[in-house]
């Protein structure tokens, strides 16, 4: 009843907005890669990071987009979702903008290894269908301060909640370790070398991380193991970036840059994360940086969807074994004499 309510009074409705012409969205990407060098220029690139653990699960074109639209945004998410986290948009709140692509599916004839149709046993080509992006449409979300509700803190990880589900972080890492054909170990200084934390063997698939280090040490180094196994274990041929190629200076930058992006989603302390060097890039084309940070905000967010999962079990099995626990405490029901009942004349 509520969502219905504030779908009225605010006119969500995503599926009737009108898409963008070409020129709209050239005009807005224009001003999302102005915006992302003034960042960089700035020496803002941590603070780009920190933005893109706030504002995960949507692409990097997006965030910036509603940062020019909100620059305070911190969390932010559709009417719907809100709802579902138990917040409501508070009226007079005006929604904030973002790219929501408009999706066709297609068929073609699919073609063998020689590039010719393939022919099915009624004499008729095999169709394959493709889903291709035809344009954007407006699509709206709200940021958390323009909403109320339960307590936000029900879903954002203080730094005592995440080193008590340091567990569950580490098994969701290791499942998106094991999804991209990884597996994670513990080594010893010795194994490992002097002053290495951890090592991803890109040839024999495998990440060692050093044992007996703290539980931030663990989780962040564990994350930036997994941001290289899952960005640099293919060789990006059509690589795009800031460097001509693909060098370990711009794969260590991708991969801590990942860390620091998961980290600051987890509620982690990211002190420990220096991008100052970065601001040594300024100096070149920026604009190329762009493609750096695509593969950053798209590698960040797969390793986060990961860890969410893992909780979201968690806190399914535990509600599972409370619910268990209560049925077992919960006294028997008594039978009632039917004799006794009818004393009186009449039933009790």
């Amino acid at each position: 009843m509520e969502e219905t309510k504030e779908k009225e009074k605010y006119g969500d409705k995503p599926h009737e907005a009108k898409p963008y012409t070409k020129e709209e969205v050239d005009l807005i990407l224009k001003q999302v890669d102005e915006k992302l060098q003034e960042f960089l220029k700035e020496g803002k690139y941590k603070d780009v990071l920190l933005m893109m653990g706030n504002l995960g699960r949507y692409s990097l074109i997006n965030q910036i987009y509603v940062l020019l639209q909100k620059p305070d945004a911190t969390t932010v998410n559709g009417m719907r979702q809100w709802n579902w986290l138990g917040r409501s948009v508070v009226p007079g709140q005006r929604a904030i903008k973002i790219f929501a692509p408009i999706r066709e599916t297609v068929t073609k004839d699919e073609l063998d290894e020689n590039g010719k149709p393939v022919i099915a046993a009624d004499g008729k080509p095999v169709k394959e269908a493709h889903e291709v992006v035809r344009g954007f449409k407006p699509s709206y979300v709200f940021d958390i301060s323009q909403t109320q509700g339960k307590d936000p803190q029900a879903f954002k990880f203080d730094e005592k909640k995440t080193v008590e589900s340091k567990k569950t972080i580490l098994e969701g890492l290791a499942e998106v370790a094991k999804e991209a054909g990884y597996t994670i170990s513990h080594a010893s200084k010795e194994e490992l070398g002097e002053g290495v934390y951890g090592l991803c063997n890109t040839k024999k698939h495998t990440i060692q991380i050093l044992d007996g280090m703290s539980d931030l040490q663990e989780i962040s180094t564990t994350v930036h193991e997994c941001g290289h196994a899952l960005a640099h274990t293919a060789y990006r041929k059509d690589f795009a970036g800031l460097t001509p190629r693909e060098c370990r200076k711009i794969k260590e930058i991708e991969a801590e840059s990942i860390a620091c992006v998961v980290c600051s989603w987890l509620g982690l302390d990211t002190e420990n994360f220096n991008f100052s060097y970065i601001t040594g890039w300024a100096e070149g084309d920026l604009t190329k940086f762009h493609k750096n940070m695509d593969v950053i905000s798209s590698h960040a967010n797969t390793i986060i969807g990961g860890i969410d999962r893992q909780f979201a079990k968690e806190r399914i099995k535990a509600a599972q074994e409370r619910k268990a626990s209560e049925a077992k405490a919960a006294p028997a029901p008594t039978r009632q004499n039917p004799s006794r009942a009818m004393e009186g004349g009449e039933m009790q």
